[in-house]
């Protein structure tokens, strides 16, 4: 059996794409014309999801932070390498049909559970630096996934790197001047 990625579009959609595929392939009225209206008629087609309206960009968004600070590290005169990483969620359908999460990364190794933060990277004068991006508003951990993230950004400073929450570029810029 064939493994299947990605996420399936909503029941209306994809009624939507099969009339639209029979108006195509079958115009002229005919028996399996006949059969696909008795059997799909229009009247019972799936009420399409309500798309919602523009998004508001607030300005107290962490994104806006991970770009500012994306863009400073990639031009950092004492910046020798920054990764972005990013982690996300992702599933698929396996052989026996079970839905798997995906990992992106997996710990193979640490003195206590830790969480991988947005930037990691060395500075010229070979300092490991992490910087975790947090909104401008943030002001401590919180919940279990920023104790986890502190306690990597603790490794990190322990080792002799830099490790830092961050709610501003300007930090970056300070932290590494």
């Amino acid at each position: 059996m064939r493994r299947k990625f990605g996420f399936k579009p909503p029941q209306g959609v994809t009624e939507r794409k099969h009339r639209a595929w029979m108006d195509f392939m079958v115009p002229a009225a005919g028996e399996q014309r006949e059969r696909f209206e008795e059997r799909f008629p229009e009247s019972a087609l799936t009420p399409l999801p309500i798309k919602r309206g523009p998004r508001v960009d607030h300005p107290d968004l962490e994104k806006h932070v991970i770009a500012a600070v994306g863009q400073l590290l990639a031009v950092h005169p004492r910046v020798l390498f920054a990764v972005r990483i990013n982690s996300g969620a992702a599933s698929y359908v396996n052989a026996a049909g079970k839905t798997v999460p995906v990992w992106f990364n997996r710990w193979l190794r640490s003195p206590e559970k830790m969480r991988l933060v947005d930037f990691l990277g060395a500075t010229t004068d070979s300092r490991l630096f992490a910087f975790e991006a947090k909104r401008p508003s943030w002001t401590k951990p919180t919940d279990q996934r920023e104790r986890e993230q502190a306690a990597f950004l603790a490794l990190v400073c322990k080792v002799g790197g830099i490790g830092e929450f961050i709610t501003d570029a300007e930090q970056v810029n300070a932290i590494l001047s």
